[in-house]
């Protein structure tokens, strides 16, 4: 019996991994003529998430689906 509890628990707990999984956007933001845009905001639309450019133009952004834009 405790075998099969073991196995049950597993498989949700694997089961929500992969439910509630997250996508890492990286990217650079620039000007026109190639200088970094420092301290840009970059936001998911329809939503509150966001962030930043760092000293190099850099962000990362965790989103929710392959569909957000």
């Amino acid at each position: 019996m405790n075998g099969k509890l073991f196995y049950l628990i597993l498989v949700l707990l694997l089961s929500s991994a992969f439910t509630f999984a997250q996508k890492t956007v990286t990217g650079t933001i620039s000007d026109n003529s190639g200088q970094p845009l420092i301290g840009a905001t970059v936001i998911v639309k329809g939503t509150t998430n966001g962030s930043s450019t760092d000293f190099d133009g850099n962000y990362s952004l965790e989103v929710q689906s392959d569909t957000a834009v």
